[in-house]
Parts: structure tokens; sequence; C-alpha cells
């Protein structure tokens, strides 16, 4: 029997619960919860037609690797699926102007791929996001998704040291220096505003850093698709360096994908990015987060103002006998504290064991697949022997 066929008997229960299981394959995953909270968000981005054809769509995070229009529609054609091309065209479509899924025009033609959740379908809500998915997203990082992502090592995103308008006393990797970034970055750059403050708003909160919504950033073929979606403006290398060093003297913390070549970098606030949010939750962000740098704390120089701490989004750092301190466990070496501190009583340093990202974000999921796979069949088996006790 074709897929189609079977799919035209499923119940609207089942249908969404396949494609929450079809998205819990990718390499960040798509848990399930006991509140069902996961199944209202996708019937927010999903139509029951669009939940069919999204089935049989694969996931890439490589843009290279995203799927033709053409051979999309052979394949559900060849699965009983009755779309004419233009048909499915326009679902596609559809589906990407709602951020359900990710599209590019490249070689002549548009191309396709499945998203995840995080980084992904919440990001991809940007200026269009509504109360109802704001809610539920929060509700889901809190009963499952919170749990997923830091299980999910190395993290999607990582820690770079601000260093726009500031000298640090250690060596800065290129791949960590945010000037240089920019100015190796080929094709477009585009401003976006931020969906963590986006959501904030719509929950009815305000952001303590900065009154700004237009502080991250897309690069390539990731900025393409913002460009083509409407998503975002295009700027020039300049633009972006300036508007990186008005996040830096707020106090927003960089982070960009986790590989030498990003496809973007948010800058980011303690009290409404999901990511920063998540990290505080752990006793030991330090550990979790990729960085190569840590700060630490002269008592000799320093004079208690409490600048510091003020400034430090982890809530790293502690006042005792007008002497600040750093938790180093907590610490994510992005720098906040050195670049704010009116005596220089705060030193940069680099961490012993030093951190080497991915060549791409491509190559970063595709390890990712591989552990959580693995990590998914030691949990099968360690069940199997549970059961049989």
């Amino acid at each position: 029997m074709k897929s189609q066929e079977i799919l035209s008997d499923i119940t609207e229960v089942d249908l969404y619960r396949k494609l929450q299981e079809h998205f819990d394959t990718f390499p960040v995953g798509y848990p399930s919860t006991k509140s069902g909270v996961e199944i209202r968000i996708l019937k927010q981005l999903f139509t029951t037609e669009e939940a069919k054809i999204a089935l049989n769509l694969k996931f890439s995070h490589s843009f290279e690797d995203f799927e033709p229009l053409d051979s999309i529609h052979e394949r559900l054609k060849s699965l009983g699926f009755p779309y004419t091309k233009d048909e499915l065209e326009n679902h596609l479509d559809n589906l990407a102007k709602k951020g359900a899924i990710k599209t590019l025009k490249q070689y002549n033609q548009k191309t396709y791929s499945a998203s995840l959740f995080m980084i992904g379908m919440f990001e991809y809500q940007v200026n269009k996001l509504t109360k109802e998915f704001a809610e539920d997203t929060q509700q889901y990082m809190d009963e499952v998704y919170i749990e997923e992502m830091g299980r999910t090592l190395p993290l999607q995103m990582r820690t770079i040291p601000v260093g726009v308008s500031v000298d640090h006393s250690v060596e800065i990797g290129n791949f960590d220096d945010i000037t240089k970034l920019i100015e190796s970055m080929e094709g477009p750059i585009v401003i976006q505003n931020c969906i963590c403050r986006q959501a904030s708003h719509a929950l009815g909160k305000s952001c303590l850093a900065t009154s700004r919504l237009e502080t991250c950033m897309g690069f390539g073929s990731f900025a393409k698709m913002y460009i083509d979606l409407g998503w975002g403006r295009e700027i020039t290398k300049e633009e972006a360096i300036d508007i990186l060093k008005r996040n830096e003297e707020e106090g927003l913390i960089f982070q960009p994908s986790n590989s030498q070549k990003p496809d973007f970098i948010c800058s980011c606030c303690g009290c409404c990015c999901e990511a920063l949010r998540t990290l505080k939750q752990f006793p030991n962000p330090g550990g979790i987060v990729s960085t190569n740098y840590y700060a630490e704390i002269d008592p000799d120089l320093c004079t208690g103002c409490s600048t510091c701490i003020k400034r430090c989004h982890m809530e790293a750092i502690t006042l005792k006998d007008d002497i600040s301190s750093i938790n180093k466990e907590r610490c994510i070496g992005c720098g906040n504290c050195a670049y704010a501190c009116p005596s220089e009583a705060i030193e940069f340093l680099k961490k012993e064991q030093q951190f080497s990202p991915p060549s791409t974000m491509a190559e970063y999921y595709d390890e990712n697949l591989v552990a959580r796979t693995k990590r998914k069949e030691r949990e099968l088996r360690k069940q199997a022997r549970l059961k049989k006790k």
C-alpha cells in the first residue's frame, strides 16, 4: 500500500504524533511531553495536509544539500500524493513563510529542507510570533526541551568574547575574534530582530539589557533565506561592526553558531535569550557552553563597585567583604565584566583546554546526529534490560 493511501486513513492524533516522532530523529530532537504541548506547537505550524508533506521532507543543515522541488515532487508522486508540481510548490512556500521549513533559491531552482525546532522553527517566527506560540514554547522548554538541549553537547551556539572596542591581554583565535569573523564573511549579511526579545514582549515582559530588537545577524546562505522571506534586511560589514559595538556597550553576549564559519551571531541577554536562560538553570554553565576563556578578579585592584555583578548574565559574580569574586564554574567567558570594570581589576584568561569548533554547522550536525543515535541506542538497550527483570 502506498504511503498516501495509509495517510488518508490516519487519525489527526496519529498524524501529528508521527510528525513529532519524525522531527525527533533529527540531530537535535523534538521529544514528546505528558501535556502534549509539542503537538499544540505543530498544529500552529502545519495543517493536516502540510503535516503529511512534512513527514516526507528530509533534514539538511547544509544549504547546498537542500532538496530541489522537482526531486521532492517526484518522490511524493511515487508515494501516491496527488499534487501537481505547482500545487506542491505552493504548499512548501506556505510552510516556509510560516517558518515551519527552510528554503533557498539556488541553482536556478527552489530547494527545501525540514527544520529543527531550535535553532529553526522557533527562530523563524521572527516578526510574526504570537502570544500562544510564545507561551507554548516556554512551556515546552520547561517540560522537556531544556533537558534535550542539555544532552546535545556541544551546544548549537558557543560564546565568544566581546572585543569590538576592547583589546584583550590574551591572544584571541580567529574563530573567536568577533571583528575578524565579520571581516571574513562572504555573501550577504542580514540584520534581524531578536526572536527571544519578541517572545518576551509577547509575554508582557521587557528586556533588562536593551530596548533594541535589531541585534542578531546572519551570513551567507542563511542570510539569503532571511532576506528572500522578508525576515531581515541586508547590511554592510561596516554596519554590522557598528551594531556589534552598540551590543557590546549594552552588555549583550556574542553567541555565534558553533562552527568556525558561523551561519549567524546572536547578541544575547540573560533575561530573554532562550539559550542563556537554559544555561543559567545549570550549576556549571562554564562547563557546558563551548568557550575558550574565563575571567578572574584581582582582589587588590577590585574596589567593590559591583559593576561586574550587574553586567554578568550568568550570575557568576558575588560580592563579599567589598571584593568581587567569580565562580569559574558559572563563567562562560563572554568578557562583559572585564569590558565594564572601571578599575581594570578583571583579567581575561585562556582555558587550559582549548576548544576548536567544527568547520561548518553541517559538520556539527553530522557529528551530533551520530552521537545522539548512539545515545538513543544505549537508552533502548537499557530499557530492554529493565523489562527483562
